[in-house]
């Protein structure tokens, strides 16, 4: 059965390269002109640069639309404020911040600044769940400001690098996944 999966997802990766690259000529009039509105829309597009920090990983908006909010590599989360045209600080993962901000590789700082990456809002409350590489599972409400620890491990065992994170909205189980140098990975939950 996952062979026939992997065929068939691998047969609509090459369909869809063909599509793109205008070598199967089986579109209907109705796929030229939302090909033709995507590239007038990626045309229109603008280029918005973060300063002091780099690596966006993962983008978030909040219950009430707003944002994107994204972690970057100082430990900081920032939110994209639309009237302004600029990044605003929402948030910071960790309360050390000596030495954090600015351009410099924050590789070396990132187990004390923080890295913030996977993240969302839990649209009951409008608190945001954040996945930290180094400091664990966090939350901020929806103020902003220095975000809370909820967990750094699992069952006596310490998160090694939480990476990803996803909220079911019905339910309140936060879901997320850690990983390690050699690959393992384990998924927990932890309800908010």
């Amino acid at each position: 059965m996952s062979s026939k999966v992997f065929f068939l997802a691998i047969l609509a990766a090459i369909l869809s390269a063909l599509r793109v690259t205008n070598r199967v000529q089986f579109l209907s009039p109705a796929s030229h002109i939302i090909a033709k509105s995507s590239c007038e829309m990626f045309s229109k597009m603008e280029r918005v640069p973060i300063e002091g920090a780099i690596g966006p990983e993962s983008f978030e908006f909040d219950p009430l639309g707003a944002g994107p909010y994204t972690g970057v590599s100082d430990g900081r989360i920032i939110k994209w404020h639309e009237i302004e045209r600029r990044w605003i600080d929402f948030s910071i993962t960790s309360p050390q911040r000596e030495g954090c901000e600015g351009p410099h590789n924050h590789e070396k700082m990132e187990h004390i600044c923080g890295r913030p990456l996977g993240m969302r809002f839990y649209r009951s409350t409008g608190d945001l769940y954040i996945a930290d590489a180094y400091m664990g599972i966090l939350k901020v409400g929806p103020e902003g400001g220095l975000a809370t620890r909820i967990a750094t491990e699992a069952r006596g065992v310490a998160f090694r690098f939480t990476n990803s994170l996803d909220i079911d909205q019905a339910s309140g189980a936060v879901y997320f996944t850690d990983s390690s140098s050699i690959y393992e990975r384990r998924y927990s939950q932890q309800k908010p």
